[in-house]
């Protein structure tokens, strides 16, 4: 899926290879083998939907014009693509037939099996008035997700477009193993089918991410960063403290599932 683009493409990924290794093999996609432990990952992980989410409005604010009065952007081929991905990421078909963004998506998965959604809304609500660390604070949410969600903004902060698209390109969810979605299906057939709703958002998702959206996000990487070798290292860098960041958050969930 590579061939097409330049060398600078191939070298983050060749740069980042240790991560990506690291991601694809992590302990925790094994280790959760009952319900109670699927809910320790979803009541944390919802926060990184919700943060992917923030991720690809930053990078639709810089790439296009939101306000009004509208003024080009001049972007061109990137504004195409973000808001191509924007479309189905924020008003995609759920397993019902209706529009709904991938974050409601997963909320409503999370119901489904049982999990806790108190804290992910008491964020949500929260954001209307207070920062998002204080948003965090005030929910108590979890650790691993608060240290995450910090992390993703500490970078959001006055970063360019090309870095932003890094950050959303390669610390994407398809980075989650065939395995994981596999141990899924086996907790659902042991439900009775609680765990279709979470099934659906992982097919659809990750399979959106894998066969359309990962190729568009690494060809908007490839058109921010142009010949600039700057903005190329700038992307790599960027690319990695993504990707520690999702093995921060696994590892931080592994604890937590281990102590159960």
């Amino acid at each position: 899926m590579f061939w097409f683009l330049k060398n600078d493409i191939l070298n983050i990924l060749d740069e980042t290879q240790k991560e990506r290794d690291q991601l694809q093999n992590h302990l925790i996609y094994s280790k959760i083998k009952t319900l109670d432990q699927l809910h320790v990952f979803m009541e944390n992980h919802v926060f990184a939907v919700w943060d992917f989410m923030s991720i690809l409005k930053s990078l639709q604010s810089q790439l296009t014009c939101i306000n009004v009065p509208w003024i080009p952007a001049g972007k061109g081929t990137p504004s195409r693509l973000v808001n191509e991905i924007v479309t189905e990421e924020e008003s995609d078909l759920d397993r019902y037939g209706q529009y709904i963004s991938h974050f409601e998506m997963y909320c409503h998965a999370m119901q489904q099996a049982g999990a806790n959604t108190d804290i992910i809304n008491i964020f949500i609500s929260n954001l209307e008035h207070y920062s998002v660390t204080k948003a965090l604070d005030m929910a108590q949410s979890p650790q691993p997700a608060k240290e995450f969600v910090i992390s993703t903004f500490n970078i959001l902060d006055k970063a360019p477009a090309h870095v932003v698209a890094a950050i959303f390109t390669f610390g994407r969810e398809e980075v989650i193993p065939d395995m994981f979605r596999s141990i899924v299906n086996k907790i659902d057939k042991d439900l009775k089918g609680r765990l279709k709703s979470f099934i659906y958002y992982l097919d659809r998702h990750i399979g959106l991410d894998e066969h359309e959206h990962t190729p568009a996000a690494l060809k908007m990487v490839k058109e921010l960063c142009g010949d600039d070798q700057q903005k190329w290292n700038e992307a790599t860098e960027a690319a990695r403290t993504a990707m520690q960041a999702r093995i921060n958050l696994w590892d931080g969930i592994l604890q937590k599932i281990v102590i159960q």
